[in-house]
């Protein structure tokens, strides 16, 4: 919205190929310190002391990831219900989806998220891909088929209530104002794995840059090429109704549909743990650091949450805390918003330019005056900026 189809694509471009550039950077520095985490890359070549700007960075990054989880969870699961009893759903009305997260939450995230040992939950990466793969399937066929292509009269699109109807009053070709700035969030939530760099490059076979800058090479062009099929497909079906989360956009009989929103809510749901994880010990990790610091009060209480005895409350706090908001959430556009324009900033322009210039040897006097990040920094920071700012108005 708010974007042509010209500038949009050269948006998913540029973006992307910053990411995998900005992605082949963290790699390269882990290469050149010996890094296994990002915290520890941060602490070798900026400074221990500002470590827990690490910590800060993931800690809303991840509870703001495991909201949009929540509420992704109470849209779909709500829809499949409604789907499976169509003659209950409208006495349910507005309570169906808080009690369908609720219930979720209570019986299959709680006990996931007290679980200590992960590794069995490996397989989600599978299960995610295929998710993803399945649902642009889904919105690929139906862009082809014009089963919601406007005067097409087919049931799929006479079921649609308005606001979900395909509209397409605002197509342009090379429109662009200062909404552009949420798809430049979007795509900063999109592209933004950098925090994982150590971990994927710890485990490459024969380590070496050369190799590291292939694979970003093949990994970004795949994403870029995924986002902008799905991006335009999207916006080919709805037009300037598309919803932030497209499966709501399609019919609650599409059975197509159906099964998209089926597989996508098992893969939130199991993988949901392994965002929690990250949340859960980045939060204890921010309290180790923060707590020699602080007033004798605050340190106490940040021991206490990062104390092992305490792994049960901390869960069941944090949890708490993820789902209340997901039930006041209607539409996922302003968490997305948020997490990809402040932390995709960071993540992805910020914390790399930092990080190369201090990881080089010998390393300049200023570790930001280098030629990345003389361009990354400003870059970032606009982004940044203007994303909050058009999320919140």
């Amino acid at each position: 919205r708010g974007v042509g189809w010209v500038p949009a694509f050269a948006s998913v471009v540029c973006i992307g190929a910053i990411s995998g550039y900005t992605f082949y950077l963290v790699g390269a520095a882990c290469e050149s310190v010996g890094a296994n985490s990002f915290k520890d890359l941060w602490g070798t070549t900026l400074g221990e002391g500002t470590a827990w700007v690490v910590d800060g960075a993931i800690v809303l990054m991840c509870f703001l990831s495991t909201l949009i989880y929540s509420t992704i969870i109470g849209d779909l699961f709500a829809s499949l219900l409604s789907s499976a009893f169509p003659a209950a759903a409208p006495a349910a009305g507005r309570f169906l989806r808080s009690g369908v997260l609720l219930a979720l939450t209570a019986t299959v995230l709680t006990p996931l998220c007290l679980v200590k040992d992960l590794s069995r939950l490996a397989f989600t990466s599978s299960v995610g891909t295929g998710a993803v793969l399945a649902t642009a399937t889904v919105v690929i066929t139906r862009a082809l088929d014009g089963s919601y292509a406007p005067g097409s009269g087919s049931a799929l699109l006479a079921s649609l209530p308005d606001d979900l109807a395909p509209c397409f009053k605002g197509a342009s070709a090379w429109k662009v104002d200062a909404a552009a700035a949420t798809l430049f969030s979007n795509l900063g939530l999109s592209f933004r794995a950098h925090y994982n760099v150590p971990s994927f490059y710890a485990s490459l076979r024969e380590r070496s840059k050369r190799r590291w800058a292939k694979c970003c090479v093949y990994a970004f062009g795949l994403l870029t090429a995924l986002y902008a099929t799905m991006m335009g497909t999207g916006y080919a079906l709805f037009g300037e109704a598309a919803s932030s989360n497209l499966l709501n956009n399609f019919a609650p009989t599409d059975k197509l549909a159906v099964g998209a929103r089926a597989a996508t809510g098992v893969s939130i749901l199991v993988g949901y743990p392994l965002a929690f994880k990250g949340l859960y010990d980045a939060l204890r990790g921010l309290c180790i650091s923060l707590a020699p610091s602080l007033p004798r009060r605050l340190a106490r209480v940040a021991r206490a949450v990062s104390s092992e005895a305490n792994h049960v409350p901390l869960v069941l706090s944090l949890l708490g805390a993820a789902t209340a908001l997901a039930l006041t959430l209607t539409d996922i556009a302003v968490p997305v918003g948020i997490s990809g324009a402040l932390l995709g900033a960071a993540v992805i322009y910020i914390f790399p330019a930092l990080i190369d210039g201090a990881a080089r040897r010998p390393r300049p006097r200023r570790v930001w005056a280098t030629r990345q990040g003389l361009l990354l920094l400003p870059l970032g920071g606009f982004l940044g900026l203007l994303g909050t700012y058009v999320t919140l108005r």
